[in-house]
């Protein structure tokens, strides 16, 4: 956990990002770059290319931030809290899964059900 605090306590370039694809919709994600060309060649020593980020476009110029960290108790915490979100999430899934599965199964047993009629 302290490389992990170490690692949130480092400055980070972030900048504001619009969605291309939702009206309206801002994000603020840290800026990285990559030391090769769309050809995966390398650049010359020393240049950068930003990577770009899929359905977004950068609207800002980056600033640096520095983030501190929550204590190890509230990670815990919001990563159980998460965790149980996806699980009923999941479980939501699956039951509509089987619901589905078995209202197809009661639609085909209807069909070949032929009462005697006397």
């Amino acid at each position: 956990m302290e490389n992990f605090k170490a690692e949130i306590a480092k400055p980070r370039m972030v900048a504001l990002y619009a969605s291309m694809d939702l009206n309206g919709y801002f994000s603020v994600f840290e800026v990285t770059y990559k030391s090769y060309d769309e050809n995966y060649n390398a650049l010359p020593a020393g240049e950068k290319r930003e990577n770009l980020r899929t359905s977004f476009v950068r609207i800002s110029e980056p600033v640096e931030v520095n983030f501190t960290s929550v204590s190890n108790d509230e990670v815990i915490q919001k990563a159980v809290a998460t965790l149980d979100a996806e699980e009923r999430q999941a479980i939501d899934d699956l039951n509509k899964k089987v619901a589905s599965i078995r209202e197809r199964k009661q639609q085909l047993l209807a069909i070949t059900f032929q009462p005697n009629v006397a």
